[in-house]
């Protein structure tokens, strides 16, 4: 078992050891269907713990010998993030194990944060002076996490979360495995975006903030962001009449 804990929490390496048997006590359980994120108290600091659903055999051969284990990309990328001044919670550390020569599972620990998920505004009307001062502000942090050439490709509601300090909007970034550097492509900006599912009447004005930021033609981006929109809901729809009856996947709320 492969046990990395950043240099700042050298304190929580025997936690760490014993994180995949779950032998403490979660204090709330956020998902637990494909990974298990659960909160606990550690020597008096909150943590959020993620546990990785076990990988089919040919993703544990990837991520034995080809491609570096989602655990191990949350807490790098994470770091990497922080030193790029982009706000995400303080890793702590990760774990591999395996099974024989093989990778089996992993699970990545970070410092609990209390900012919230953006779900807050969803349904929220776009006439009310806040909500349209927090679509200009996420449109905003959006241009300028994209300008910087990242991509997080999850960029959804549950994964972008806010805190209003002193009156103005702050984010931050979760589950970060997937994230791209150095790519400044516009239609894997658009791609990006389209993972936000707001209504319509707040997309389009977040998108047409963001183009005036980044210099965009509005319709030409617009037009990106709805065909990736609308292949999302397609593929979506293929995965649920698959899998949903095979209990591999649970039904979306809307």
């Amino acid at each position: 078992m492969k046990v990395v804990v950043n240099p700042d929490f050298k304190q929580f390496e025997g936690f760490l050891t014993e994180a995949l048997n779950r032998s403490y006590n979660a204090e709330n359980v956020y998902r637990n269907f494909r990974n298990t994120v659960e909160d606990v108290t550690v020597d008096g600091l909150r943590v959020v713990v993620k546990i990785f659903k076990k990988p089919t055999e040919f993703n544990r051969v990837v991520y034995s010998f080809i491609r570096p284990t989602k655990a191990k990309r949350s807490y790098e990328y994470s770091l990497r993030l922080l030193s790029l001044g982009v706000d995400v919670p303080q890793p702590i550390g990760y774990v591999e194990k395996k099974k024989g020569l093989f990778f089996h599972t992993g699970c990545y620990v970070c410092v609990y944060t209390d900012y919230r998920p953006v779900t807050d505004f969803k349904d929220k009307p776009l006439d009310n002076p806040q909500i349209a001062a927090f679509v200009d502000a996420l449109a905003e942090y959006a241009a300028s996490f994209h300008s910087m050439g990242l991509l997080h490709n999850d960029f959804n509601i549950d994964n972008i979360l806010y805190k209003i300090v002193d009156g103005k909007f702050k984010f931050q970034l979760i589950d970060l495995n997937r994230v791209k550097f150095h790519n400044h492509s516009t239609l894997l900006c658009a791609k990006d975006i389209s993972n936000i599912h707001f209504r319509d009447d707040m997309m389009k004005a977040l998108i047409a903030k963001y183009c005036s930021i980044r210099g965009l033609n509005l319709k030409s981006f617009s037009e990106k962001v709805r065909l990736n929109a609308n292949r999302y809901k397609g593929i979506t729809k293929i995965k649920d009449i698959l899998l949903i009856p095979l209990g591999l996947r649970k039904k979306r709320r809307d």
